[in-house]
């Protein structure tokens, strides 16, 4: 994970998951900056950091895809 120095902001998160449309796409900045909340949320604890970066990229993609395509 980054150090607070290379801390991505969470408004990445925000503005990639508020853009829909067939040019929106979730970037590894926006994953990256989730991921990172997700890491600090559970305490700090290393070694989850695919867990994290896996489960930041579903959540964001659910986002752009809107609650009718979250089963799928």
């Amino acid at each position: 994970m980054p150090n607070e120095q290379q801390r991505p902001r969470s408004d990445a998160v925000r503005r990639s998951a508020a853009r829909t449309g067939p040019q929106a796409t979730v970037t590894d900045d926006a994953i990256r900056s989730r991921a990172y909340q997700l890491y600090e949320a559970r305490g700090a604890e290393p070694g989850a950091d695919m867990d994290d970066w896996l489960r930041a990229e579903r959540e964001l993609r659910q986002r752009m895809d809107g609650p009718d395509n979250e089963a799928a």
